[in-house]
């Protein structure tokens, strides 16, 4: 899709007409429109399922061992570089799950807890 395109299309959908008077949208709006909230909540719950998943694997298995690895070498000015498990950790303590390493290995549990994740309000925040 071109960028004129792309723009034009983004200007029809935050668009509306009430009472012979076009206006934008607020942001708000959008986000119930589109139900946003939903998606990243989505997001974030498979993203703890794909964590605890590779929790359950063999301690020599690829996955497991990027997971937990540190982007070595000499760290340049600014932020700090994150690891894949910050995320997953950051989004575990939003559901107030302390060891979320431990409950990853009972199934049943963790499936439970990826139902509250999906419904929560406070995974939203980014």
């Amino acid at each position: 899709m071109s960028t004129m395109h792309g723009q034009t299309h983004i200007k029809f959908i935050r668009m509306i007409c009430e009472g012979g008077q076009w206006r934008n949208r607020y942001h708000g709006e959008l986000e119930e429109l589109h139900n946003e909230s939903n998606k990243v909540n989505a997001i974030k719950s498979s993203r703890l399922r794909w964590a605890g998943h590779v929790v359950r694997m063999d301690d020599n298995e690829l996955p497991k061992k990027m997971l937990w690895t540190n982007p070595g070498g000499q760290r340049g000015g600014g932020r700090p570089k994150s690891i894949c498990i910050d995320g997953v950790e950051e989004d575990a303590m939003k559901l107030v799950c302390r060891n979320w390493r431990a409950d990853a290995q009972d199934r049943g549990c963790w499936r439970h807890m990826l139902e509250e994740a999906k419904a929560h309000p406070g995974l939203y925040s980014r």
